[in-house]
């Protein structure tokens, strides 16, 4: 990558700080970042000005570690002027966005979008690792699918790649067309329509809306994936044009949707599921490549799902299918979504990244689907960002433990903490006419603490835990304090 400073001037309409000279004009940058502690040589620094810190505060930081050029929103001071190039806009974000935007249409490689309430993060990964296995693949890292981590994402493109495969997390009206102006994609998959981030788009309708949007960075038209086991992307009404932007209606028109799952009316469907020890196996049927045997290692339903449409899009852009089937059978769980580590004879399932009610119901489901010999355990944590509706949303998810409790004791001990998971306990309880011989056992704590000495106090060889929660649950500080036991 290499922009000088008079194309950023240029697309940005930023200002230069200080005497204005062609040797500032003509200094050219090699890499992008928001992080002052993070720089290379050549770099630019974008001061972004959030609720908790002000990047402007960094500026002088960031040149002292390698950056030559800075995005500001605030005059700086002469000794800073003096150590790189300033250049103020009145937002920085939406500045650096514009010239993510820009740098995107030097390259005309495909992009594969991919949004949704839940699943992106793997459903990315597999898509990933099934077309890695025939061309060179550009995939967002870690978790930058953000207004500004889908523009530091942008920066990355080079000409040695095919392929991007790009997630966009949304939660708020409006924010999904900004991304799709900056990653451009021509194909695009929307995982599901779940409730998260209800709290600031106020109904899951306005949340299908707002995914949907992601048709607008096809520009005239496109191939768009849905599941066909979501009931808000399968409403018969869920593409009309009362229910989509203008902007989406015209594109969808003379764009392509691909249905993938376990209906007849799916292009790319499965079939014989089968959850194993370690993982899930199907049949997958591809029209015009046969029927294949795929054996997944990570569990679930959902990433059957995931992984039909990572084999739906290596059909799409032309990888062999046998070795695509390879590429997503060695796929592994992210750090935090999924992992499973074993100690002292007790597993214990890591789904601690993130939460929201329809990812915590897809993490009990692979809880009760792994082999156990002891006792399961579910310890979940409070699911942020669900405004109003929260209360609800944490009684259904206990409801739904009491009706898979009806038959079968599926989930043994329930630990909740915080004060909304607590719901889930009392409504687990209701539902669940075992607790009173101790079959079903249920504990609520408001502190993690005290619900890691009760864990590390009762689980013995053989058990199995799923720790689930929103991040700013920090979760994860409890499989840490297990394992480090």
């Amino acid at each position: 990558m290499r922009i000088t400073v008079s194309e950023i001037v240029d697309v940005t309409g930023g200002v230069i700080l200080g005497e204005k000279t062609e040797d500032k004009l003509n200094k050219f940058v090699t890499h992008v970042s928001s992080n002052s502690r993070e720089i290379e040589k050549n770099s630019l620094f974008v001061a972004i000005k959030g609720e908790r810190t002000d990047g402007n505060k960094y500026v002088a930081s960031a040149f002292d570690n390698g950056a030559s050029v800075s995005l500001v929103s605030e005059d700086m001071d002469e000794e800073t002027l003096e150590k790189g190039v300033c250049i103020k806009t009145d937002d920085t974000l939406r500045a650096i966005q514009k010239l993510a935007g820009w740098y995107r249409k030097k390259y005309q490689i495909p992009v594969i979008g991919v949004t949704g309430s839940v699943g992106k993060t793997t459903t990315k990964e597999m898509i990933a690792a099934a077309l890695g296995a025939g061309k060179k693949v550009l995939k967002t890292r870690g978790n930058l699918n953000s207004q500004l981590g889908v523009a530091l994402m942008m920066f990355e493109l080079t000409d040695e790649y095919d392929i991007g495969v790009i997630e966009m997390g949304m939660s708020e009206p409006g924010e999904m067309h900004r991304l799709t102006e900056m990653a451009g994609p021509c194909a695009a998959v929307i995982t599901n329509i779940g409730v998260s981030h209800i709290g600031q788009l106020g109904s899951r309708e306005n949340i299908r809306k707002e995914k949907i949007d992601i048709v607008r960075g096809f520009r005239k038209s496109g191939i768009l994936l849905i599941p066909s086991n979501d009931e808000m992307l399968n409403a018969p009404d869920a593409f009309d044009r009362e229910n989509v932007s203008r902007e989406a209606d015209v594109i969808l028109d003379d764009s392509q949707i691909i249905y993938y799952g376990e209906d007849e009316k799916c292009l790319i469907k499965a079939e014989n599921i089968h959850n194993e020890d370690k993982g899930v196996s199907f049949d997958v049927d591809i029209p015009g490549k046969g029927k294949h045997r795929v054996s997944l290692a990570v569990l679930g339903v959902h990433n059957v799902y995931n992984a039909l449409a990572a084999l739906a899009f290596a059909d799409i852009f032309g990888v062999d299918i046998k070795a695509a089937i390879k590429g997503i059978e060695e796929y592994r769980p992210v750090a935090m979504r999924g992992e499973f580590f074993e100690k002292n004879g007790f597993t214990i399932i890591d789904d601690t990244y993130n939460a929201s009610p329809d990812s915590m119901k897809s993490g009990l489901s692979v809880l009760w689907d792994k082999k156990c010999d002891g006792k399961r355990y579910a310890v979940l944590a409070d699911i942020l960002e669900l405004g109003q509706e929260s209360e609800r949303l944490h009684r259904e998810i206990g409801r739904y433990i009491a009706k898979n409790n009806e038959e079968t004791i599926k989930t043994d001990v329930l630990i909740t903490v915080g004060r909304e998971a607590a719901y889930i306990a009392k409504e687990a309880i209701k539902g669940s006419a075992e607790i009173k011989d101790g079959a079903f056992v249920v504990r609520s704590f408001e502190d993690r603490a005290d619900a890691l000495d009760f864990l590390k106090s009762n689980i013995k060889a053989g058990d199995l835990v799923l720790c689930k929660g929103s991040r700013g649950m920090q979760m994860d500080k409890i499989v840490k304090g297990v394992l480090d036991d």
